[in-house]
C-alpha cells in the first residue's frame, strides 16, 4: 500500500478548487432555473408557456454553447502556441486538421445521399458524422472529469492513486451515468418533451421499457450499479487517509453527482445544459493552472502559450473575452455551410487533440500538477 501524501490534496486551494473547478458551474445552473425558469416547476413554479420555454431555451443554449466555443479554442492554444508541445506530434497536428475538415465537409456535401433507411429515418453522411460527434462529445466530457478525479487521487495518495483504484472509479463513474440513464427513461419520460431531438431519442428508447421484462432487466441493472458503488466504497474507505486529505476528491465527486442530479430533477435538457457548462467552465480554470504551473519552470520559454498562460490573472480576462467576441461576431454566419464545417471539424479536433495532450502519467503533464507521474 502507497502511504498518504504530505503535500495539499487541493489542485490550488480550498475556495479556488470549489468555486473554479468543482461547482463552477452552479451560477449557469441557478440562472437557467431560476433566471430563466427551466425546469422551475421542478420546485414548484409556474411552468413557462410555450413561447417562453422556446426563448429561454434558445438563450440558454446559445450561452451554453458560447462558454463550449471559448474552451475549445484553448486546446489550440496549447498545440499550436507552444512549439515544444506541437513537436512532440507535429505531422498528426498537420494532417490531423486536414484529414478532418475534408471529411466534414465531404459528409456535408453529401447529405442527401441516404446510407441507410429505417422506415420514416433515413441516415445519410451527415447524420452519421453528427452521431459519432455527439457520442465522442459524451465520452471525452466524461473523461474529463474522471481525469480530474485521478488527479486528486494522485495527490491524496493511500492506494488510491494506483491503476486498480483508476478502474474502479472509471465504473463508478459511467455506472453512475447508466443508472441516471435508467431512471429519466422509467420515471422521468416527460422531461424529454422540451426538445425535438430529446423527443426522439425518447420515441426510440421508449419501446425498450415499456415491457414487464424490459423493466425487470432494467431493475437488475440498476441493482448491479448500486453493488458496484458499495464495492468502490469499499476500496476508497480502505485507504488509510484523513478527511482532510479525502475532502477535495469527494467535492469533486459530490460535483460530478450533482450534476448527474440536474438530469433527474430538470430532465435531460437542462442537466445536458449544465453538464456542458461545467466541462467548458473547469476547463478553462484546469488549463490555467496547468499552464501557470508548466511555464513558471520555464521561464526561456517565449512561445504564445507560456506568455498568456504563464499569467492567468492578467490574460485568462483577454482571452475569454476575445473568444466570446469572436462567438457573438460569427452568430450570423452560424447557418453557413462554411461555419457548420468549420464548427464541427474544430469540436472533433478538440476531442482528438485532448486525448492525445491530457495524459497524467506523462511526466511533462504531472509536474505542473503536483502529482507524481
Amino acid at each position: 500500500m502507497t502511504s498518504a501524501s504530505s503535500q495539499s490534496p487541493w489542485l490550488r486551494t480550498p475556495a479556488w478548487d470549489l468555486c473554479l473547478l468543482a461547482f463552477c458551474w452552479v451560477p449557469f445552473y441557478l440562472w437557467v432555473v431560476f433566471g430563466l425558469g427551466l425546469g422551475g416547476e421542478a420546485f414548484g413554479a409556474e411552468p413557462l408557456g410555450p413561447r417562453q420555454s422556446r426563448d429561454a431555451l434558445v438563450l440558454a443554449i446559445a450561452v451554453a454553447l458560447g462558454f463550449t466555443y471559448v474552451h475549445r479554442h484553448y486546446t489550440f492554444l496549447l498545440v499550436y502556441g507552444d512549439k515544444k508541445a506541437f513537436g512532440e506530434r507535429a505531422r498528426s497536428y498537420v494532417l490531423a486538421p486536414v484529414f478532418i475538415v475534408a471529411c466534414v465537409a465531404l459528409a456535408r456535401s453529401a447529405d442527401g445521399v441516404v446510407l441507410l433507411k429505417a422506415g420514416p429515418t433515413s441516415v445519410t453522411p451527415w447524420i452519421l458524422l453528427m452521431l459519432t460527434s455527439g457520442l465522442w462529445n459524451v465520452w471525452h466530457t466524461v473523461q474529463q472529469r474522471y481525469g480530474i478525479c485521478r488527479v486528486y487521487a494522485a495527490k491524496a495518495k493511500g492506494g488510491l492513486e494506483l491503476r486498480a483504484h483508476a478502474n474502479r472509479d472509471r465504473m463508478l463513474l459511467w455506472s453512475a451515468i447508466v443508472l441516471v440513464a435508467i431512471t429519466l427513461l422509467l420515471f422521468r419520460g416527460e422531461t424529454f418533451a422540451g426538445i425535438s431531438n430529446a423527443r426522439s431519442v425518447y420515441a426510440a428508447l421508449s419501446p425498450l421499457v415499456a415491457s414487464t421484462s424490459s423493466r425487470i432487466v432494467l431493475g437488475l441493472m440498476s441493482a448491479a450499479i448500486f453493488g458496484l458503488f458499495a464495492w468502490w466504497l469499499r476500496h476508497e474507505l480502505a485507504a488509510p487517509l484523513t478527511l482532510r486529505q479525502r475532502l477535495p476528491r469527494w467535492s469533486f465527486l459530490l460535483s460530478t453527482l450533482a450534476l448527474l442530479g440536474v438530469f433527474v430533477v430538470h430532465g435531460p435538457i437542462v442537466g445536458y445544459l449544465c453538464f456542458g457548462a461545467a466541462h467548458a467552465l473547469e476547463y478553462l480554470s484546469f488549463v490555467h493552472h496547468f499552464g501557470r504551473g508548466k511555464f513558471e519552470r520555464d521561464p526561456e520559454n517565449k512561445s504564445l502559450a507560456a506568455t498568456t498562460l504563464r499569467k492567468p490573472l492578467v490574460w485568462a480576462p483577454v482571452l475569454i473575452t476575445g473568444l466570446g467576441l469572436a462567438y457573438l461576431f460569427l452568430r450570423d454566419y452560424r447557418n453557413t455551410e462554411v461555419y457548420l464545417t468549420y464548427y464541427v471539424a474544430t469540436s472533433m479536433l478538440h476531442f482528438l487533440y485532448d486525448g492525445w495532450i491530457w495524459k497524467v502519467r506523462n511526466p511533462e503533464v504531472a509536474r505542473p500538477l503536483g502529482v507524481g507521474a
